[in-house]
């Protein structure tokens, strides 16, 4: 008893997931029908999600992204759908849808390489070869202007560089200049200070002079003066014995 309730109740929930994956596909198609991508391709990634295993909703879910502009998302699912395609039309089909994405993408190097895979497969297949083409000017055309930005940022930065060097050579400049003149203010504050010395120097040994001159001067005059007093005693004596 017990066993059949638990069988009975997985046939009633695969049978539910099983009508919900397919509502859930019936409502993107609906909305693709509309025109509305966007929403469309959600139901869509919901439904692969809950579909069996064996279900490749990849051709729907790619043509949905590329009319929803999800590139990216396209280009993904062409590529599963052309890698499990069962016939040669088929692969064609989704390879050539694949090269479209990468161009919509400009990644124009995987869209030479899908219409290249075209081209193998069907080797007189001329949209395949004007595509082909198309994407190899596209490439070359991006290369060149890659090549421009580059080129230009490199000029914009050496520009940048020269002026930084410009600008390093002149505050080198300006600093040697204040060095120079720094030095030179050193320079005569030294000399100065040296003057001021030797003023001072010379003012002390001026002072010294003076000095040693009053000094000499006294003793010349003491000397003097003891001498004429003593001369003058002589002579006062010398006059009283004569009287």
């Amino acid at each position: 008893m017990k066993t059949t309730l638990i069988i009975i109740s997985c046939v009633l929930t695969f049978t539910s997931f099983g009508q919900e994956w397919k509502d859930t596909l019936n409502e993107a198609r609906r909305l693709y029908k509309k025109g509305n991508y966007k929403e469309a391709l959600k139901y869509y990634k919901r439904a692969e999600r809950l579909a069996p295993n064996d279900v490749d909703l990849s051709q729907e879910i790619g043509q949905t992204a590329y009319r929803a502009n999800d590139f990216g998302t396209a280009a993904e699912n062409f590529e599963r759908q052309a890698n499990n395609a069962q016939n040669k039309e088929k692969e064609i089909s989704a390879r050539t849808s694949l090269g479209e994405s990468r161009m919509k993408q400009q990644d124009f190097q995987a869209a030479i390489d899908a219409y290249k895979d075209v081209l193998r497969l069907d080797q007189d297949n001329e949209k395949a070869r004007q595509r082909l083409v198309e994407a190899k000017r596209l490439l070359e055309q991006q290369k060149k202007e890659q090549q421009n930005k580059e080129d230009k940022a490199n000029k914009e930065q050496n520009k940048d560089n020269q002026n930084q060097q410009q600008n390093n050579n002149q505050q080198n400049q300006n600093q040697n200049q204040q060095n120079s003149k720094d030095k030179q203010q050193n320079q005569n504050q030294q000399n100065q200070q040296s003057q001021q010395q030797k003023s001072e120097q010379k003012k002390l040994q001026d002072k010294e002079t003076e000095r040693k001159l009053d000094e000499f001067s006294k003793q010349e005059l003491n000397t003097k003066k003891r001498l004429d007093g003593s001369k003058g005693t002589t002579g006062g004596k010398r006059a009283r014995k004569d009287w």
